[in-house]
């Protein structure tokens, strides 16, 4: 006996959308732009570490390093899938209660048992689908949007290394004369203590980066584990047969 199906699960497996249009100042327009600072020339970066004590590049980098679009993008695999399962769910109840009032029987009762179980099972996919594309979004989109603030303090650090350095070499120069010694090392000073400041706000960035991505690892291994029920309901061994239909 066929059924037809109520529902179209096939239809919500579409490609997921590049970006939102809901989100103010679309995130990932540039993404690279992002990492605009992550390969800082050996001099700017240890003018940084020797003023500040640590590496704020290579701080930065473990966090905001990678394809934040791609995760986000993920998100939305996992969204359309979700709808899918929901929509496979209905067709597997409605399929279940159709049989249900053409066969009775022991063997019915227990199939109608099953395939019940496995429809709601199948239909609650859809929302630990739907709360693991919110974990993911949540993720590419507070560390996306946190990186741009720490890009432009980033920027901001390079460019007064920049000047630093060449302010302290040029105070060193002159160190025997006298003329440029002051100035020199007074504009190095006065850059050290942009960089100490720039880098102490990145810092804190970092570290809320840092915790949004470790609560959000948290919840989509507690996700996965809701993902992975229907491996409760395994599929019989072959097909139902009545036992005075003669097929073996």
């Amino acid at each position: 006996m066929a059924f037809d199906d109520v529902a179209d699960p096939i239809g919500q497996l579409r490609d997921p959308a590049e970006r939102t249009e809901s989100i103010l100042g679309q995130p990932f327009s540039n993404p690279a732009g992002v990492l605009d600072w992550l390969s800082p020339s050996h001099i700017v970066n240890e003018f940084v570490k020797s003023v500040v004590g640590y590496d704020i590049f290579g701080e930065a980098a473990k966090v905001f390093a990678g394809d934040w679009e791609q995760v986000w993008q993920a998100a939305g695999a996992f969204r359309n899938l979700g709808g899918a399962m929901g929509e496979l769910g209905i067709n597997v109840s409605h399929g279940n209660v159709e049989l249900d009032y053409s066969w009775d029987g022991n063997a019915n009762d227990a199939a109608f048992m099953y395939f019940g179980n496995l429809s709601s099972t199948i239909a609650s996919q859809r929302i630990s689908l739907t709360a693991l594309a919110d974990a993911y979004e949540k993720a590419a989109e507070g560390t996306f949007r946190i990186g741009e603030t720490v890009s432009g303090l980033m920027k901001d650090i390079m460019d007064a290394a920049m000047i630093g350095a060449v302010a302290a070499s040029a105070g060193t120069a002159t160190i025997e004369t006298g003329v440029g010694f002051v100035t020199g090392w007074g504009v190095a000073a006065y850059e050290a203590y942009k960089i100490a400041e720039a880098a102490d706000a990145a810092r804190k960035l970092i570290a809320t980066a840092s915790t949004i991505v470790g609560t959000v690892v948290g919840e989509i291994q507690a996700l996965s584990a809701d993902t992975g029920i229907l491996a409760q309901y395994p599929l019989p061994g072959a097909a139902y047969h009545h036992p005075g239909s003669g097929i073996e």
